[in-house]
């Protein structure tokens, strides 16, 4: 059976095992990160285009500043991605700040995914996104992963 010690309430297992859920939820939020990296990629191709084609349109300040508004979106994307691949470290070595964040995280995502969806009558990233965040934030709320947190 997991225990937790009172005073660090640090997660000890007598079998050294994580448990199963845990790894799941690493699982998920590794490949999280991923999506989120290709996404950041893939909105930095297209600020060079839209920035490409502010310029042939209306001038050099419009494409500079169509170019950098969409760059903003690509590098809050790369650093979600880097961030859930710290989050799945975090997880996999049961810190509870890990458990914080990725909630945290998680909670986020849901309540963007589904303003995306009201707004944009949803796409199939969105419901994946809102998939994963929903999964997560399931694995995150069960007993066993919240006992191995300390939370």
């Amino acid at each position: 059976m997991f225990q937790l010690t009172n005073r660090a309430k640090k997660w000890k297992n007598p079998n050294n095992n994580r448990p199963q859920s845990v790894t799941v939820l690493a699982i998920l939020q590794l490949i999280s990160g991923i999506f989120s990296l290709l996404d950041g990629l893939f909105i930095l191709l297209f600020a060079g285009i839209f920035g490409g084609l502010g310029v042939a349109l209306g001038g050099a300040r419009v494409g500079a500043v169509i170019g950098g508004f969409i760059a903003i979106f690509a590098a809050i994307a790369l650093a979600i991605g880097l961030i859930s691949f710290i989050l799945t470290w975090g997880l996999l070595q049961i810190k509870s700040w890990a458990w914080t964040v990725t909630f945290l995280v998680h909670a986020i995502a849901i309540l963007s995914q589904l303003a995306k969806m009201f707004g944009s009558g949803g796409t199939a990233i969105n419901f994946l996104t809102l998939g994963f965040a929903a999964a997560s934030i399931y694995y995150l709320l069960k007993p066993d992963v919240k006992q191995a947190f300390g939370v």
